[in-house]
């Protein structure tokens, strides 16, 4: 008899364990939210917890692509009470309401998870049948979005800020549903889809247009300034800079950002950050046109020394310069809310205000030459109009030498402060 309840024990002992081994799960988190997965025979199991500010919604999809998949969406109400509503993917538009899924989601208590977060959001759970036929019930597709729909389940969803994918390996055993396990000790291994997204093309989309703009562009336009009442020259250094150096590094900066959007799969032009940084290099591009349009027209007879498009080339110049100042300083304030990593160091802060006073002060105190360039105007804009740098591009005549044929009064551009100019033999 006593060997029979001691096999009856054995027996029952296997069996729960065989029941605890039974569900298996994997817990992890990335920028956005945090998931613990748990699997049995007959359903699975999803605890979802946002971290990224601000949570508008979102969604797991059981497939490889939007399109054909169906979906679970979660948002909180206004009183916080979660939300949970069944959608099936159309095209890369708004899922629709699906009224009867082949598998219907049911909200369940969340219990103790693996990953824990400190933030204004709570856990939501659902369970939901299992697929028989898929595979690979740990790989999902899931979007994220900033903007909060409705309290009601059929209301409308505004787009994803990012989308990506999840491929938990479900590989350890989980003692109780839905994942009960030591919360001391993450679970996550390497190799789980749930990773931070890389940042270097944000970080060199940073550097590339904070260089181009807020170094690049002020130095060719202190070159303009500055330059033009020392050297014929100045021309040609501004065109290098703001043309030759800035274009490819500031082109490289830009086509970065769009590429890091894509890569999370976020939306184009979401934010003021986004809409100013297209403006901002359209503004550019539009002062390349015109600096052209006024160099190719720098020999027209009877044209004035100060056009119209000459005053908009320098205003529109001080314009995106400010605007560039204003834009870096917004990417520096969204850099840890859009990464999740460490704010900048304060001294970036204190460089950028630095150097965002010293760049005004450098251009403005240049105005101080205004006088002396009106009057080499004055005097040289008859002999300069067939020059190689052309009308309206100050030319400083050469000095003669000493021993010149000609006779030449001796007097020196010091003295005079105009350029000296040859005079005819008396």
């Amino acid at each position: 008899m006593s060997r029979f309840h001691r096999l009856t024990g054995l027996l029952l002992w296997l069996q729960a364990l065989t029941v605890v081994r039974a569900a298996m799960g994997e817990s992890g988190c990335n920028l956005f939210f945090c998931m613990n997965v748990t699997m049995t025979k007959s359903t699975m199991t999803y605890e979802v917890t946002p971290i990224f500010e601000p949570f508008g919604w979102v969604g797991l999809g059981f497939g490889r692509q939007m399109q054909g998949t169906h979906m679970i969406v979660l948002w909180n109400r206004k009183d916080g009470t979660p939300v949970l509503s069944q959608r099936y993917g159309v095209g890369h538009v708004e899922p629709v309401l699906e009224s009867h899924p082949p598998r219907i989601a049911t909200m369940v208590a969340p219990t103790a998870t693996a990953w824990k977060h400190k933030g204004n959001y709570t856990t939501t759970a659902f369970q939901i049948p299992r697929n028989q036929t898929n595979p690979r019930p740990g790989q999902i597709i899931w979007a994220y979005s900033l903007r909060r729909p409705d309290d009601d389940e059929t209301s409308d969803l505004t787009g994803h800020y990012v989308a990506g994918t999840v491929n938990m390996r479900l590989d350890k055993a989980v003692p109780d549903l839905p994942g009960q396990v030591d919360t001391d000790t993450p679970t996550q291994g390497p190799g789980d889809a749930l990773k931070p997204l890389s940042h270097q093309k944000l970080i060199w989309h940073g550097i590339l247009l904070s260089v181009g703009f807020l170094v690049l562009l002020p130095t060719g336009s202190l070159i303009a300034r500055w330059g033009r009442t020392f050297t014929p020259r100045w021309f040609k250094a501004h065109r290098i800079v703001n043309f030759g150096v800035a274009l490819p590094v500031i082109a490289a900066g830009f086509v970065l950002g769009p590429l890091a959007v894509r890569e999370r799969q976020a939306t184009h032009f979401a934010d003021a950050h986004q809409i100013c940084g297209a403006l901002l290099f359209a503004l550019y591009i539009g002062q390349l046109f015109l600096g052209w349009y006024i160099h190719a027209r720098r020999a027209v007879p009877e044209r004035a020394p100060h056009p119209l498009s000459n005053i908009l080339h320098a205003m529109l110049g001080i314009s995106t310069i400010a605007l560039a100042f204003l834009q870096v300083r917004s990417g520096v304030s969204e850099w840890s809310m859009r990464t999740g990593r460490e704010d900048l160091p304060h001294w970036c802060y204190d460089a950028l205000i630095a150097w965002a006073v010293v760049t005004p002060l450098s251009y403005f105190a240049g105005l101080a030459l205004l006088r002396r360039q009106f009057a080499q105007e004055q005097q040289g804009h008859t002999y300069d109009a067939n020059s190689p740098e052309g009308k309206n591009y100050i030319a400083l005549a050469d000095t003669p030498s000493l021993d010149s044929e000609h006779d030449v009064p001796m007097y020196s551009e010091l003295e005079s402060g105009f350029p000296l100019l040859r005079h005819p033999s008396s």
